[in-house]
């Protein structure tokens, strides 16, 4: 039986890859943040589910976790990493508390690569290994190309999570390590209806209100019409199944119209008609 850890799986994305992994005969190490969401994904996906409690910003509960799947392997190994946890922190750039960039970060970024060291070596990650080497699945978004407005933070994370992804891959050949970067667009996911209702209030007081509004209506409809989380974890296994996987993937309904033309179009005409849209061009 192959093995496979899988952060942030108590919701969205994270479940629907823990969901296929298991439906394809894996072992999946999935974390969650609270002790009731790991009793009740033991109960709904049975005993090829093994609940990992830890938030990925704690340093050491992430080495502890780490420790108890290598206990828990004995001579096996891991066959990959999925870094799915993650969180969005919204509004406009000019009213972002400090705080909350680095918060942003903290988890989407710093968590991301802390996860990735503890596991490396059940990975194949030293010098001895002598398996089949494990992938690592990083999970970006369109965002982490393509920037827009109000999702300020997020992008920027996802950027940076892009580039981290990037150098991982050049550096772990040197171990035979693959990693894949994943790209998705909207997805029927719980991120949408997790809104920060303080952050919401301060934002009635900005000049951005009307705008933002219009951009988290736009968001919400998106992410209704977005890929059911199922059918996006059996999408990750198809390409985590792969022997010669791409470097990354997008992974988004309509792509044509949602993703190869905007990315043809010069930033200039493409701020244009985003601003337009929003009612943020100065009248």
């Amino acid at each position: 039986m192959k093995n496979i850890v899988i952060t942030g799986v108590s919701t969205g994305i994270g479940l629907g890859c823990t969901r296929s992994f298991i439906k394809n005969g894996f072992r999946v190490f999935g974390s969650v943040r609270k002790q009731q969401d790991a009793d009740r994904l033991r109960e709904e996906l049975g005993s090829k589910y093994v609940p990992l409690v830890f938030d990925v910003t704690d340093h050491d509960a992430v080495i502890s976790a780490a420790e108890e799947v290598r206990k828990m392997l004995g001579d096996d190994s891991l066959a990959g990493l999925i870094n799915n946890a993650g969180i969005s922190v919204n509004g406009p750039l000019m009213h972002i508390k400090p705080e909350d960039l680095r918060y942003q970060f903290e988890v989407n970024v710093f968590a991301q690569l802390a996860v990735t060291q503890a596991f490396l070596p059940m990975l194949g990650a030293t010098k001895d290994f002598t398996g089949d080497p494990g992938k690592i699945m990083m999970m970006s978004s369109v965002s982490g190309r393509m920037a827009f407005p109000f999702l300020g933070p997020y992008t920027a994370s996802k950027f940076a999570l892009e580039g981290l992804s990037d150098t991982l891959r050049i550096e772990l050949q040197l171990y035979g390590i693959k990693v894949i970067i994943l790209e998705p667009g909207p997805v029927k996911s719980e991120i949408w209806n997790k809104v920060d209702e303080d952050a919401w209030e301060a934002l009635k007081k900005t000049d951005y209100l009307p705008s933002a509004t219009k951009f988290r209506n736009f968001f919400v409809g998106e992410a209704e019409k977005g890929i059911p989380i199922d059918d996006f974890g059996e999408t990750v296994f198809r390409i985590f199944s792969k022997k010669d996987p791409k470097t990354r993937y997008v992974i988004i309904n309509n792509k044509f119209k949602n993703w190869t033309i905007p990315n043809l179009l010069p930033d200039k005409i493409l701020d244009k008609m985003i601003a337009g849209q929003l009612g943020l061009k100065k009248k």
